[in-house]
């Protein structure tokens, strides 16, 4: 069956949930059940253009979760939270505190620009630049905001396949604050706390978050013999974080946010124990800016200087399950220097442009010491100029054009320009958005694929950048004043100058050629205040266009359905299925590409406001208890249930 085939076949899962939500909508709502919608749109919408913008005025494909979502799933960290998300396929090698990929629409994992408050996350020392969401706690924040498809042309390199912002709550109105902790059933334990409020023309938001668990092994049952050695792979994370903000006059605000990260990290090797491989980091981000809003709101310039660092230190020494460790003592230190200037300017109700400039400085450091090999050290810089612009269109009601155009400089290869031009339309009689965009983009070599030292897939300073083009058609469609509301997107990416090591694999080179497409759809019922229903469905076929062979870790078919139902004003439940499909991988054993088998995720929540201020919540994962390997080589965490109390004042 093609692809558009079984696209259309996707679309008729649609209607017994449409039938079903005419059903509830005329149900009588229970007296006693006030609480909002809980799929209630975002009032703006700041990654796609930069600035907050209408949703409905949105020419891409993004979506928006919000804290008061996260706080009702009970998701702790970003990648739980982008596990469900369209579009997102989220790898992570074990329990909790290990390596966590993301791939959206089919891209590679460093094809994702990550953003903490407007500040890149991603590390310059990792070898090829992409983030770890291992350690990405949710606590206090105002939302994640993804955007999917080619952005370049706003954000510069690594935005092939989307951008993803997590951004912090600032503090309003009288000092308030919360604080929460919750254990599970195998002694995993979180907890959180902030402050946070305003005083005159100053605000401020203080936060705590802590993990702990003892982490089961993540190495597979299959590779340890009856009364084989194992152990458990303990991990603990410290987040502190902090937003103040301060009115210079009434035009005039100045910002700074900061965030600290301290994790530990017992890990495995993919099939076998090591019990004495340990992993550090330390994560900085910080970010300064001044914001003003001129001339009656028509000139909106914001400036802002961000820093980050990050310094990961892994010890790995000899144990009778591993006895001759390839690394023994490793230090990485990734830093980063930004400078940018952006501005909206609104010439009249209908134009409005978007222009601004992007300075990033990157250093990248590593020392290695080995069984085999003697003390390597490496290091390297980097530096890329943007200037950029986009001009925004609305030259009837409900019709936006949006057309832009980059060009990137940097002093190792020279310039690079990209743009983007998309298009919707809102026919508001009934609540109809078609929307299109296509757009081309670009990934810089890591400062590893540029400086690595080593004879076997050493990095090579007249490597290029990688390259892509994409667009997607969709269409949206609202029914009983937006109570049910339903969409499709159709994508399709081009990837070229992709960096891999060819044979003899001594260094790396641009070679490999990619393509994806697929599917994004939804259907979100609210049809009364004390219910809602939520169902999404991603398909994506991602292929190696060179070798012909399927790219692995990028599932096709996934399906995503949760509801909530509020019986009570005090009390919410919650049910979530995710179900993962076919996809690829890579034997853990043998190399061979494979197609594990499919699995099905289901989670339940709970909470109950003993009084407005106090509240019991409780969830369970994994409650099917699913044995699976995500991605292979790396047993997924077993079911458990958690419990845990919240107070507020």
């Amino acid at each position: 069956m093609t692809l558009f085939r079984r696209g259309v076949v996707t679309l008729f899962l649609a209607v017994p949930m449409l039938a079903l939500a005419l059903v509830l909508a005329l149900m009588p709502l229970p007296a006693s059940a006030q609480a909002e919608p809980a799929g209630m749109l975002p009032s703006t919408v700041v990654i796609a253009d930069r600035f907050p913008t209408d949703p409905d005025k949105i020419t891409s494909s993004y979506t928006v979760v919000p804290q008061e979502e996260m706080q009702r799933r009970q998701l702790r960290t970003a990648g739980e939270v982008l596990k469900t998300v369209p579009g997102v396929s989220v790898q992570q090698s074990g329990g909790p505190g290990t390596q966590t990929s993301v791939f959206v629409r089919g891209s590679n994992s460093n094809h994702v620009l990550v953003l903490i408050d407007g500040i890149t996350a991603n590390d310059p020392s990792t070898p090829n630049g992409a983030p770890d969401f291992a350690h990405f706690l949710t606590e206090n924040l105002d939302r994640i905001e993804i955007v999917r498809g080619p952005m370049s042309t706003m954000y510069g390199s690594q935005a092939i396949g989307g951008v993803i912002n997590l951004v912090t709550k600032a503090g309003k109105g009288p000092m308030n604050g919360q604080a929460f902790t919750e254990l599970g059933t195998r002694m995993w334990s979180n907890n959180g706390a902030y402050v946070r409020g305003s005083e005159g023309r100053f605000n401020y938001n203080l936060t705590f978050a802590g993990t702990f668990t003892p982490n089961d092994t993540p190495v597979p049952a299959r590779f340890t013999p009856n009364g084989g050695f194992i152990d458990n792979d303990p991990y603990r994370n410290i987040t502190l974080a902090a937003r103040f903000g301060f009115e210079i006059n009434d035009n005039t605000q100045f910002n700074w946010f900061g965030r600290f990260i301290d994790t530990k990290i017992n890990y495995d090797q993919v099939g076998s124990e090591d019990p004495n491989a340990n992993g550090y980091t330390q994560q900085f981000y910080t970010r300064g800016e001044i914001e003003g809003s001129y001339f009656n709101g028509r000139w909106k310039p914001v400036i802002g200087v961000n820093y980050s660092t990050v310094a990961r230190h892994d010890l790995d020494y000899p144990s009778p399950q591993n006895l001759t460790p390839f690394t023994t003592d490793a230090w990485f230190n990734g830093r980063r220097l930004q400078v940018d200037f952006k501005n909206l300017v609104s010439i009249t109700e209908q134009v409005e442009v978007i222009a601004g400039l992007d300075f990033d400085r990157q250093w990248a450091y590593s020392s290695t010491v080995g069984t085999f090999n003697p003390s390597t050290q490496a290091w390297g810089t980097m530096a890329q100029t943007g200037l950029y612009g986009q001009l925004r269109l609305n030259p009837f009601e409900g019709f936006n054009l949006n057309v832009g155009g980059r060009v990137d400089m940097n002093d190792t290869f020279g310039s690079v320009g990209t743009w983007r031009a998309g298009a919707s339309y809102l026919w508001a009689p009934t609540d109809t958005k078609v929307k299109a965009s296509y757009g081309t983009a670009f990934k810089a070599p890591s400062l590893f694929e540029l400086y690595a030292p080593g004879q076997f897939c050493g990095g090579n300073r007249n490597i290029q950048p990688e390259y892509s083009t994409g667009y997607e058609v969709g269409v949206e469609q609202g029914i009983f004043d937006r109570k049910v509301k339903a969409g499709i997107t159709y994508f399709f990416n081009t990837y070229w100058n992709l960096i891999q090591c060819p044979p003899p694999f001594t260094a790396l080179q641009n070679v490999l050629h990619a393509q994806s497409e697929g599917f994004e759809m939804f259907v979100q019922i609210s049809p009364v205040k004390w219910f809602d229903l939520y169902f999404d469905y991603t398909q994506t076929i991602a292929r190696n266009v060179d070798g012909n062979v399927p790219l692995v870790r990028r599932p096709q078919d996934v399906f995503n359905i949760r509801a909530e139902v509020r019986p009570w004003e005090n009390t919410l439940f919650g049910v979530g299925v995710l179900q993962v499909n076919s996809r690829y991988d890579i034997n853990a054993t043998t190399g061979a590409l494979i197609q594990p088998s499919p699995y099905t995720l289901l989670r339940f929540t709970a909470q109950y406001d003993v009084i407005p201020a106090v509240q019991l919540f409780a969830r369970a994962e994994n409650a099917l208890n699913r044995v699976y390997e995500e991605p292979e080589g790396f047993q997924a965490p077993y079911f458990q249930a958690f419990f845990g109390v919240k107070a507020r004042f």
